[in-house]
């Protein structure tokens, strides 16, 4: 994953297993928003999601990936 200001600074995040791609199950990933210093976050321009390597893209990928709940501040109470 990748965040982009409006200035132009990126900064890209790696989910920490790699292999959670082929998962069948449900993966939550929760980044502080101490991991994403360098980009204001007041302005965000792009919000890049990609599997593989970003510089080397491969073709042939097969499968479906689900993306939801992508949101900013505290997580939400469970109660």
């Amino acid at each position: 994953m990748a965040v982009e200001d409006s200035a132009g600074h990126v900064k890209l995040l790696t989910y920490p297993d790699p292999a959670a791609v082929q998962a069948s199950d449900w993966q939550k990933w929760m980044i502080p928003l101490s991991d994403l210093a360098g980009v204001n976050l007041a302005s965000v321009k792009k919000l890049m999601i990609g599997v593989g390597d970003r510089n080397k893209p491969t073709a042939g990928g097969k499968g479906v990936i689900y993306l939801d709940d992508i949101g900013i501040g505290h997580p939400l109470s469970t109660e």
